[in-house]
């Protein structure tokens, strides 16, 4: 079932199935206020609305969070590391 997007500013697609639009949106070319529509309808769909794809998207926004922590706490812990080396050699 091909599927239509439009982008915010307009620009049109056609993918040839739902698996594009999900590896078009992982790689960061869909946003999730872009509208789809399948070839049998008319009504345009923005991403974040389409039950199929609103749950990959919250999947999505708890891994880009999962790894903001783990950096955050690695870097704080790099910090803390370089000022205990820099205070040990006082």
């Amino acid at each position: 079932m091909k599927y239509h997007i439009r982008s915010k500013g307009g620009q049109e697609l056609t993918v040839p199935d739902g698996s594009h639009v999900i590896m078009l949106f992982r790689q960061r070319f869909l946003d999730p206020d872009d509208e789809i529509r399948r070839d049998d309808q008319q009504r345009w769909r923005r991403l974040r609305d389409v039950p199929e794809y609103a749950s990959m998207m919250r999947a999505e926004r708890h891994d880009t969070r999962r790894f903001k922590t783990v950096f955050l706490v690695t870097a704080l812990l790099g910090v803390i590391g370089a000022i205990a080396a820099i205070l040990a050699r006082m």
